[in-house]
């Protein structure tokens, strides 16, 4: 049975050394698979790099805010329910979060349910969100939002205005 193995063994060696002169290259993900080659034996290492992933998924969030006398009195409008959104990350770093706003009623947002509470400017901004863990990471985030109205604001219904997408750090 070992002069078996032993033969088996030769012939992948002698199968390497073809693959290896033969002047292919091998890679994976762009780093090389090295290969040391003696007579009888032959050691194969190969590394892979794991890229920085992250994504975003919308559960719930309101079509629209409306905007009633009393808001606009009181300077802002605190949105009923919550915005729902989940996230996956398997960056050791953490994921950045970003708000786009596309409201022209408000002058800034506030944003509870994230590590801190969070103040928007008009058009948006970016928080930082620490990591849960190694490896891929799922998040349900319940976000919760104020607008600070814009002094043109008016009452009125508007489509919901912030976009969110999440990057890797």
């Amino acid at each position: 049975m070992s002069h078996i193995m032993k033969d088996v063994g030769k012939s992948w060696v002698r199968a390497l050394k073809r693959l290896l002169f033969s002047g292919v290259s091998l890679g994976l993900l762009g780093n090389p698979l090295v290969a040391t080659i003696s007579s009888d034996e032959a050691k194969l290492t190969v590394t892979a790099t794991v890229l920085k992933r992250a994504s975003l998924q919308v559960l719930a969030q309101p079509a629209s805010v409306v905007v009633t006398a009393a808001d606009i009195a009181r300077g802002y409008v605190d949105v009923p329910g919550l915005v729902q959104v989940a996230v996956q990350s398997n960056s050791f770093g953490g994921y950045m979060l970003m708000f786009e706003s596309q409201g022209d009623f408000m002058r800034q947002t506030q944003v509870r349910g994230l590590d801190k509470n969070v103040q928007l400017e008009a058009a948006g901004g970016s928080v930082a969100q620490g990591a849960s863990g190694r490896g891929m990471s799922k998040t349900t985030l319940d976000l919760e939002f104020r607008f600070v109205l814009a002094e043109s604001a008016r009452q009125g219904v508007y489509a919901w205005p912030m976009r969110l997408s999440v990057t890797p750090i």
